[in-house]
């Protein structure tokens, strides 16, 4: 503000010049802000002259290296440096000088008290009015912890690995005798079944012809006995034959191919024929798909399945049901009857190979044929269970897979 005099220096006014220093002021409070933020950062910042002379150190250097602002400004940038890192710290410098304004990267620091820290360095080339380098400030952040839980997660991860190696190992090398003995086991168990029938066969005729021979003509008790006998080889001609079957099923086994389940269907209840019309049985059916599998032995598992449903029927006729649905990637057929149940107990047991829930005078067979049927299902790659009520029925559900078929799946 200036006074202004008229020309015998009297004073007649007032003149102003004003100028707007909202930016300024703006600009200032801004800087004290961040002067705020350097100085209580809990990382270190520095500001240092290309001769290492340190020149700003703020509250984190003084936490992270354990030197008081004082004791910094006496002190020289080499002092944080490892003796490895000394010469390499100042061809850095020169390079930058001629180089970037920014860099970023990883080095070490040497605490007050000896200890070496892993630090993530950024430093930044100043400048001053005339454009002429004349410092450098750094941020640093101690990444020791950081680097320390890496390496341990690493460590981690290649024993874990390690382990994981050695167990699958551990688990091909069982695999592979899982495998070897399996083969060796149906071999065995055909070869068994296979060899044994020819003297049964003798003993079975031999057994008849006394039968036919003696019977009447000797006591009443050498009639049971004969009679016991002669059923006891039949039995037994039975199962060596079921266990063939069972041993042969990955063996003597036909290509996936394209089958279709109705057709399997309708040729299963022409070999039921008799039996429906016995059980006065009545058969009914949702559509059923094309399937990639093996022919014969889908017609297997319908025929046990639906002469199962037959056999063990209540006081009504049998009335049994076929579906089947798609979910997800597989086909979930059913076969669902209205006979005496099966009590979940015992939902494991009757798939496991001669094992027989009622006594041969009341059921007869082998024992064997749902362990087959789990042995083919398993084979195209699928499951089977059963879902009953005891006097009220059973589902047995089986999967087939849409396209993808585990060939020779019979461990």
């Amino acid at each position: 503000m200036t006074k202004l005099m008229d020309g015998a220096g009297k004073p007649v006014g007032l003149a102003t010049t004003e100028r707007d220093i909202t930016a300024h002021k703006r600009a200032e409070e801004n800087l004290r802000r961040m002067a705020t933020v350097v100085r209580d950062s809990n990382d270190a910042i520095t500001i240092q002259d290309f001769e290492g002379k340190i020149t700003a150190w703020n509250r984190g250097a003084e936490l992270m290296y354990g030197y008081s602002e004082e004791e910094a400004f006496i002190t020289n940038i080499d002092l944080l440096t490892t003796p490895d890192k000394v010469e390499e710290q100042k061809d850095f410098i020169h390079r930058l000088i001629a180089g970037k304004a920014i860099t970023s990267f990883e080095t070490q620091r040497v605490t007050k008290d000896g200890r070496v820290l892993d630090i993530w360095m950024t430093v930044t080339k100043l400048m001053d009015d005339a454009g002429k380098p004349v410092g450098l400030a750094t941020t640093e952040r101690d990444i020791t912890e950081h680097k320390r839980v890496v390496e341990e997660v690493h460590k981690l991860n290649v024993e874990l690995e390690q382990r994981v190696a050695e167990r699958t190992d551990e688990l091909t090398l069982y695999a592979q005798r899982l495998v070897r003995s399996n083969a060796e086991l149906k071999e065995f168990a055909y070869g068994v079944s296979h060899d044994l029938q020819e003297p049964l066969r003798m003993v079975t005729s031999y057994v008849q012809l006394l039968e036919k021979r003696y019977k009447g003509k000797l006591d009443p008790n050498a009639d049971e006995f004969i009679s016991y006998v002669v059923e006891g080889t039949i039995r037994m001609k039975q199962l060596l034959q079921a266990l063939s079957d069972y041993s042969r099923v990955g063996t003597r086994s036909n290509p996936m191919q394209t089958v279709e389940s109705e057709k399997v269907l309708e040729a299963v209840l022409k070999n039921l024929k008799i039996v429906l019309e016995e059980t006065n049985g009545t058969i009914t059916q949702d559509p059923l798909p094309i399937i990639i599998a093996d022919e014969m032995q889908m017609l297997q598992i319908f025929q046990n399945l639906i002469g199962n449903a037959l056999k063990f029927h209540g006081p009504q006729p049998p009335l049994i049901h076929v579906s089947a649905k798609q979910e997800g990637k597989n086909w979930i057929f059913s076969v669902q009857d209205n006979g005496i149940g099966i009590d979940p107990l015992y939902f494991e047991k009757i798939f496991i190979i001669f094992q027989r829930l009622h006594r041969r005078d009341e059921y007869p067979g082998t024992g064997i044929g749902l362990a087959i049927v789990r042995k083919i299902v398993e084979r195209h790659g699928g499951r089977i269970w059963v879902e009953s009520v005891p006097d009220k029925g059973t589902t047995f559900y089986f999967t087939i897979p849409l396209d993808h078929v585990k060939e020779g799946l019979d461990i």
